[in-house]
């Protein structure tokens, strides 16, 4: 026992080891800030939406290269430089033995980078197994991935330290004029600083064993990455050379602090140049390092009142900053937020007037469904409900629906009167309905292709994680115009204009582009139904008057609106309807709430948060045209889009689940919860529609296949997407259709 005591009384001496115990005991802050980069590249949270990933493979430009990992390797370069100057400023004190170095903050870090260590191994091994299960990489490839990875964090922390080198040694040699400028003199001369900075010396001078005059607990150190010393005598230094030592390595590590932020805010304003775009991994870490090094910076200046100012700060910013965060989520674009108008929320639409002109468009589709001499002839109407489910519900709604319509010769597309859903599901679908358009238009020779389907998988995600690590959460400079209209460039913005350069611009257009083919039978109806944050209600937005979706009983007051007729004073008709996709798919925090013009005020989150599947859209729809559907068709084929899932009984959870339970379970279940609840709606329309009613499930991935909801894909989730395609349940539902539409 006592020779094990001993062992440990050794190794709890060595600095490395001394300094971990070190944030136990006086700040845990610091070393919390490595736990989500440790908990994401260890795949143990943020899995379910592709997060670790973003950060084990990262894509730079369309792909998995050297490019991308020389960009995380520097981001994360960066973070472990932002950590050595947190754990200095608010521990190195402790430490008085320091000073005696020539350089004590090099030496500070070298024995400071036990967790950035673990940190990088860790990420290579894992790194290694997701480039080649998930990216497919051959191995010479993720050799020179890795070896880029190094580079780019050695690079960093040798710029870093020498900045503080050309700071310290070469700048006061090279500009003897302006040496009083980059030194303590300097700074205590202006009054402000000069008391702040005595402030701070003394309380870590109290903090410090000097003051106590008790020997430091370490022995030893690292003094070069291969070589231990001991600890030498430092009991010589007076408190006053003490104080001064680290004043100026404060100052410096100011100086540094200001330099980075400065960097870091004028390369956010580049958001729109695509070959300056990092991977959305790094963007994670630079957010993490600009965290860190305005914790650094206000803890110089605020010291133990650095939480208490920052949220003074973030409130003051809020409210009366001239760029107002507040207004920042004005992101419908199109319409016109100049008017300062009430509106009243429980008016709506003719519904008389709407139902018959949405009858005129019925009888258009059915003329257009009935074989020339036919007499008596009665259609089957074909109605898709597509789930959300970031990329891969857009690409599988797209490639299914696409692939489908070419095997049935255009029946497909020719038969679908409604669409409705939610978040991705619908962008596959509006890019299909889009192509379907310009095919019949003459202007594309095809509605489908695995080219197209191609662009829609493409990366949307980096671009919006760089935007909002680099601007997004502080302040936005920079705006845009459309249609008149004055806007911010933030990441709602760069999902749209990401969005519209992979499909090739062809659905940047407002809503009201598509009011006559609509009208005319050409297309499909589409309801677009982001869901109202305010009372959990529908926005419901079409290019066609569809107020009778939001008839309710006289009894009810939370009520879903209409923005053709609600907004009509707004230019509602001149909303983008990329911006109506978006508001769509407003996922929390990956793309801003929208604010909506007028008074009372709404914002528009995502249509999962309601309907995530659209089926209540679409029931809402047949029971409204129930007496013409009955007249005239000979049935409804409901095409049901999502992603097939395990039904799992037994509670298998990893330990940050079982912290968040229950209440993480509710949420993570709450789309299962609406999945249940949906099965009464298709009972119920099975006797509404007696003999007159099917659901075709087209669903992608085994039970035991899972592709996360997110707004990237890697290779294996495009090829398991492209792949179910040729599965027995996919297969069965097409021969169905193709007897349906194309036998009948």
């Amino acid at each position: 026992m006592k020779a094990i005591i001993k062992i440990f009384n050794k190794v709890y001496s060595f600095f490395p080891v001394y300094l971990l115990f070190d944030y136990l005991r006086y700040n845990k802050l610091i070393l919390l800030s490595w736990l989500l980069p440790f908990l994401f590249i260890l795949n143990i949270t943020g899995e379910k939406f592709g997060i670790p990933t973003l950060y084990l493979v990262p894509e730079y430009m369309g792909s998995v290269n050297a490019i991308a990992f020389l960009f995380s390797g520097l981001a994360t370069g960066s973070f472990i430089m932002a950590f050595h100057i947190a754990s200095y400023i608010n521990m190195a004190h402790r430490h008085p033995f320091v000073i005696r170095f020539s350089r004590p903050f090099l030496t500070y870090s070298l024995n400071n980078s036990v967790i950035p260590l673990i940190y990088i191994v860790i990420f290579l091994i894992q790194s290694a197994y997701f480039q080649k299960i998930y990216e497919l990489l051959p191995t010479g490839n993720i050799i020179v991935n890795l070896l880029m990875f190094i580079l780019g964090v050695i690079f960093f922390i040798l710029f870093s330290f020498g900045f503080f080198y050309f700071l310290v040694r070469i700048m006061p040699r090279s500009f003897k004029m302006l040496k009083s400028r980059f030194n303590y003199e300097y700074f205590s001369s202006i009054p402000f600083i000069d008391k702040l900075l005595k402030r701070n010396a003394d309380r870590k001078i109290k903090e410090s064993p000097i003051y106590h005059q008790k020997e430091t607990k370490v022995k030893f150190y690292l003094f070069s990455p291969f070589k231990i010393r001991r600890v030498g005598l430092f009991s010589h230094y007076s408190a006053e050379q003490f104080k001064r030592v680290f004043q100026y390595q404060h100052i410096n590590a100011f100086i540094y602090v200001v330099v980075i932020l400065a960097f870091i805010i004028l390369r956010g304003l580049l958001k729109d140049v695509p070959e300056l775009i990092m991977p959305a991994g790094a963007s994670f870490m630079v957010f993490f390092t600009v965290l860190l090094l305005i914790v650094s910076l206000f803890y110089i200046i605020f010291e133990a009142w650095t939480v208490t100012v920052v949220f003074i700060v973030i409130l003051l910013l809020a409210y009366y900053s001239p760029f107002n965060m507040l207004k920042y989520n004005e992101s419908a674009y199109g319409l016109n937020y100049s008017i300062d108008k009430k509106i009243d929320i429980f008016s709506h639409g003719d519904y008389t007037e709407d139902s018959l002109n949405t009858i005129k468009i019925l009888n258009k589709w059915k003329i257009k469904n009935t074989p020339k001499g036919a007499k008596n002839y009665k259609p089957k109407m074909v109605i898709v409900s597509t789930s959300g489910g970031g990329i891969k519900m857009s690409v599988w709604t797209y490639y299914v629906l696409g692939y489908i319509d070419s095997l049935l010769d255009g029946k497909l597309m020719q038969h679908i009167e409604l669409i409705t859903g939610a978040s991705g599901g619908m962008v596959g679908a509006a890019y299909l309905r889009e192509n379907y358009l310009r095919y019949i238009q003459g202007k594309e020779r095809a509605t489908y292709s695995l080219e197209k389907a191609n662009r829609m998988a493409k990366d949307i995600l980096n671009p919006i994680f760089y935007t909002f690590s680099m601007s997004d959460w502080f302040f936005r400079l920079q705006t845009f115009t459309y249609k008149g209209e004055k806007y911010f460039k933030d990441r709602a913005y760069i999902f749209e204009q990401t969005l519209n350069d992979n499909l090739g611009g062809v659905m940047d257009k407002p809503l009201a582009a598509y009011k006559k083919p609509v009208s005319e039978g050409l297309i499909p109806i589409m309801m677009i139904t982001p869901s109202i944050e305010n009372v959990g209600s529908r926005l419901y937005i079409s290019s066609i008057g569809i107020s009778y979706m939001t008839r309710t009983t006289k009894d009810m007051k939370i009520r879903n609106i209409e923005l053709r007729h609600n907004y009509v004073d707004f230019d509602a008709d001149s909303l983008r309807f990329l911006t109506a996709l978006r508001m769509n798919a407003t996922f929390p925090y990956v793309s801003p709430d929208v604010q909506m013009p007028g008074k009372p005020m709404l914002y528009i989150l995502d249509a999962g948060l309601n309907d995530n599947y659209g089926l209540v859209s679409s029931y809402l729809f047949i029971t409204e045209f129930k007496d013409w559907i009955e007249e005239n068709t000979s049935g409804i084929i409901l095409i049901r889009l999502d992603e097939n899932s395990k039904v799992k009984y037994e509670y298998l959870s990893k330990p940050v689940e079982n912290i968040l339970r229950p209440l993480g379970s509710v949420f993570a279940d709450y789309l299962n919860v609406q999945k249940q609840n949906y099965v009464s709606f298709a009972n119920s329309l099975y006797k509404l529609l007696p003999g007159k009613f099917s659901m075709v499930h087209l669903g992608f991935g085994s039970s035991d296949v899972h592709v996360p909801l997110s707004w990237h894909l890697t290779k294996r989730d495009k090829r398991a997407l492209y792949n179910a395609i040729n599965n027995p349940d996919v297969q069965e539902s097409i021969k169905y259709l193709k007897k349906e539409l194309c036998e009948n």
